[in-house]
């Protein structure tokens, strides 16, 4: 059952006398628990709406055209939380006093296949892998890490021995449940060996599951009382591009695209060469960090001349890494206009610690301290991914 907050006017709902504050029961007599099964059994065209209204269980008939919307909003869903605790979590290295929300540790395969957020599929029972073929919740973003059952229960830390890990994956590919994932990578522990049967292992299953991306671990300063982990080094990532071209050669998906994909933080850890934008295919991972710097250099190839209207002085911000690709390949494309000035300003992360180096985690006290004073900018920018959707910055600063 779920709570109406809003019933659209002149809706079918509203027609057969669904009011806000009515609890939704059933459809067709299947229970309606959250807004995907919502969405899934009102695509029917003969529909029985079990609702309750003032406390009354009440039960209307309507006809409509198949996947016609009923007009119904509902609460937010309550997302479900992780029961592992895995030795690089990025929530367990945030500072103190930061927001409710920022220490939540998600675990949803709704989420997943609403928004792309990656679950690893431990705390999965049989009855969520039955409603996610049934109601084709497809495609879905698998946190791996590692497929040798000892490394994975040392990476997760499992409070459970159910892990079935290759079973739920195999479940979910004969289904038809398109499957995109990754590795966090942590130096001596999930890399080497253990990455190449990792790769194998799931390689077996490319019919459905598309893509590995390989992403260093995260660290901050904010580690107490947690495992030491050693960074991914330029050394090693320059390694693993190396090892990436066998991979490039040799593994496929089935739409013929690489089926391996290094986060871009390891070329420019490694200062190596962004691939061009084949490599990517249609970049299936992008919100992963895989292939956002190949569209950022493929939007700014198409500046020219006489196609900027725009003068004066305007200043990126950005983080440390991603520093020697602005300068050397996007900066030089707009200065190169006609009273058109455009400079950097990389921002060091003293929030989360300097070995944190990505865009998507500068905040705003440490824009604030550090940008130059005394400017005469017509426009600051701000990296987008560095501001959520509620405005703000990690560190609840706003641009303003």
């Amino acid at each position: 059952m779920i709570k109406i907050t809003d019933v659209k006017k002149d809706s079918i709902a509203e027609q057969s006398g669904i009011r806000k504050n009515d609890v939704l029961v059933s459809l067709n007599n299947h229970n309606i628990n959250d807004f995907l099964d919502y969405l899934f059994y009102q695509s029917e065209e003969h529909l029985s709406i079990e609702f309750e209204q003032l406390h009354q269980r009440k039960e209307v008939i309507v006809e409509k055209s198949f996947d016609e919307d009923l007009g119904l909003k509902f609460q937010e869903m309550r997302i479900r939380s992780c029961s592992n605790n895995c030795i690089f979590c990025f929530i367990r290295q945030n500072p103190p006093k930061m927001r409710r929300q920022i220490y939540f540790c998600d675990e949803d395969y709704r989420y997943s296949f609403l928004y792309g957020n990656y679950i690893t599929l431990t705390d999965i029972s049989d009855a969520d892998l039955r409603r996610i073929s049934e109601q084709r919740l497809s495609p879905l973003y698998i946190s791996v890490h590692a497929t040798d059952p000892d490394v994975r229960k040392a990476i997760f830390r499992f409070r459970s021995d159910d892990d079935r890990l290759m079973e739920k994956i195999d479940y979910l590919v004969k289904n038809r449940i398109e499957l995109h994932t990754q590795v966090v990578l942590v130096p001596g522990l999930n890399d080497g060996e253990v990455l190449e049967k990792t790769i194998r292992d799931l390689y077996r299953f490319k019919n459905g599951l598309k893509t590995v991306a390989i992403v260093p671990v995260g660290l901050t300063m904010h580690r107490k009382r947690l495992p030491v982990i050693q960074p991914v080094t330029p050394d090693l990532a320059g390694m693993l591009i190396e090892q990436s071209q066998r991979w490039d050669r040799d593994l496929r998906n089935n739409e013929g695209d690489p089926f391996v994909y290094l986060a871009d933080e390891i070329y420019l850890l490694a200062k190596a060469a962004i691939p061009e934008t084949e490599h990517y295919g249609p970049f299936y991972q992008i919100e992963n960090g895989v292939g956002l710097c190949r569209q950022l250099l493929d939007s700014i190839g198409s500046v020219r001349k006489a196609n900027l209207k725009i003068t004066g002085k305007f200043c990126f911000i950005t983080g440390k890494l991603a520093e020697p690709l602005l300068h050397e390949k996007i900066l030089p494309k707009f200065n190169q206009q006609k009273n058109l000035n455009v400079q950097l300003v990389p921002i060091e992360n003293n929030f989360f610690g300097t070995s944190v180096t990505v865009s998507g985690l500068i905040t705003g006290r440490d824009i604030i301290d550090q940008f130059p004073k005394n400017t005469d900018y017509n426009c600051i920018f701000l990296p987008p991914n560095c501001i959520n959707d509620n405005g703000l910055l990690l560190d609840d600063v706003t641009p303003d």
